[in-house]
């Protein structure tokens, strides 16, 4: 068989199909990523603790800081806030928050680390318990929010809808390339059936 003749095949131009969606769907993530100097260009907000300024759900774009001397200081209220960061929560790396820097506190080696809040009154009272070296952030805020688009990440985070996912487009895959078969099959045994009456 001729590859003009295996590209047309049904299950081929699939593969190529759901391969190029994954390749630009890659290329547009890493290239953003590259463009703003983060691993993290874009995230989801996980809770309510941002609002009214950021809502659960939001989609953020998020930039690199090159310099942490770059990060302004300061509570919501201020007359020039401080920068929403986005940093690994200590207690729990994998997880990333978004909050306000509200504090830059010299250390005695000569670095920084900093002091966070969340804006929500009502969930977020105090300032956080921790303090953020400049390793634990990811960058910052860039003032770039698509409300409630970030619902679809969160709802596609947790590992039982991940693998419901994966199942379930399995199977379509599935369906879609034995469905052609079926017909052929089906469509040979009727044209058998009026040979014979």
């Amino acid at each position: 068989m001729k590859l003009p003749e295996i590209l047309k095949q049904d299950h081929v131009q699939t593969v190529i199909m759901i391969a190029a969606v994954i390749i630009s769907v890659l290329v547009f993530w890493y290239g953003l990523g590259f463009v703003l100097r983060t691993g993290n260009p874009i995230l989801a907000v996980a809770s309510e603790s941002m609002e009214p300024v950021l809502y659960k759900g939001d989609l953020i774009v998020i930039e690199g800081i090159e310099d942490i001397d770059d990060i302004q200081v300061g509570f919501k209220d201020a007359e020039q806030p401080g920068d929403i960061i986005i940093f690994h929560k200590p207690t729990d790396p994998d997880e990333l928050i978004v909050h306000r820097a509200i504090e830059k506190i010299d250390k005695a080696d000569g670095t920084y680390v900093f002091k966070t809040q969340g804006d929500n009154e009502r969930t977020n009272r105090h300032p956080d318990p921790w303090e953020i070296g400049e390793d634990d952030i990811v960058g910052r805020y860039l003032d770039i929010k698509v409300p409630w688009l970030g619902n679809i990440a969160l709802f596609f985070s947790t590992f039982e809808v991940k693998v419901a996912f994966i199942a379930l487009w399995i199977v379509v895959i599935v369906i879609v390339e034995l469905a052609p078969v079926a017909r052929k099959k089906f469509k040979r045994g009727d044209d058998e059936e009026s040979l014979y009456k």
